[in-house]
């Protein structure tokens, strides 16, 4: 546009020209309005479509980062959950292990010496062991017990070596280590595995 005349070469002009140079001039200026409104209209547009870009990609990122903690959280939840088993099941490992060093009937005593506190005093008890470690346990309760009297010794073909059961005519305490070790392990992890005590 620059190419062009910006004024008549002659100074005198007929009308017929001086009407060319003048409708001229009006469209050259009218095509110039017409680019800086495009201008504008363009830079107008392109900052409501970058302003929308932006605010697309934020929401986009909103929901990213949320859905993520979502995953994190849940992980985390998972990983705690899992650290509260791992650290009730170490708990109840060294409570085995030192339980070990003990005998069957030494366990069946000392379990059947505090259950008996959960009983009245005038109740008769039965206690069931295994066939092969009813000797065992008669020896040690003898020897570790007063009132022996109020317990009667019998052997239970269906309990595992080291399960015990002490039964009253109201009800009945098993009094192996895994039974109890396992009804320690519910109690100390009440929600695992679906159980609740």
């Amino acid at each position: 546009m620059s190419e062009l005349p910006t004024r008549p070469a002659a100074r005198i002009l007929r009308a017929e020209q001086a009407d060319l140079w003048i409708d001229g001039y009006a469209f050259v200026q009218a095509a110039k309005e017409e680019a800086q409104n495009l201008r504008n209209e363009s830079a107008s547009w392109l900052e409501q479509a970058r302003e929308a870009g932006f605010e697309s990609a934020r929401q986009q990122g909103a929901q990213e980062v949320g859905a993520l903690l979502i995953e994190t959280s849940l992980k985390v939840d998972a990983w705690l959950s899992g650290l509260e088993a791992s650290m009730a099941d170490l708990a109840l490992g060294i409570v085995r292990e030192v339980l070990d060093d003990m005998n069957d009937a030494e366990r069946i005593v000392r379990c059947t010496r505090k259950a008996l506190n959960a009983f009245r005093q005038d109740q008769s008890l039965s206690l069931f062991v295994p066939r092969q470690d009813v000797e065992a346990v008669r020896h040690r309760l003898k020897s570790e017990l007063d009132n022996l009297s109020m317990i009667t010794l019998e052997s239970d073909d269906q309990l595992a070596p080291g399960q015990a059961r002490l039964s009253s005519p109201v009800g009945s305490v098993e009094l192996g280590l895994e039974a109890q070790l396992n009804n320690l392990r519910r109690y100390l992890l009440p929600f695992a595995d679906g159980q609740q005590p």
